[in-house]
């Protein structure tokens, strides 16, 4: 995923600067929490605004995380009933590791979450 995330900000035969690389280091702070062995794997790109975003579907469930190119991002998630689960944002300072594992527990099983229990 992190060449994914370089390959959308990069630019052939430009060096890519450290301003550019905020938003990917962001986002790949964030999926690297929320994602586990067996989670299915997130969709990469870029939104409507030019932000990057992983996009996960299971189950009926939507989760995105978005990130702005500076490192200020936001997770938001929908049920099969498109009812909101979450919606929360963080600034490029923070490293909100409770509200990202938050979001992973979405992509869990309710087996699994006896598991780890």
């Amino acid at each position: 995923m992190e060449q994914q995330l370089l390959a959308l900000v990069a630019v052939p035969g430009r060096p890519v600067d450290l301003a550019s690389m905020a938003g990917p280091r962001h986002l790949f702070r964030a999926v690297a929490f929320i994602q586990r062995d067996g989670d299915p794997q997130p969709q990469v790109g870029i939104d409507s605004d030019g932000d990057l975003q992983c996009r996960w579907a299971a189950d009926g469930l939507e989760l995105v995380v978005t990130v702005e190119e500076r490192g200020a991002g936001y997770v938001w998630a929908l049920d099969s009933a498109g009812d909101e689960l979450m919606y929360a944002e963080w600034k490029p300072t923070e490293q909100p590791h409770g509200l990202w594992d938050s979001a992973g527990q979405l992509l869990r099983t309710p087996q699994e979450l006896a598991d780890a229990c």
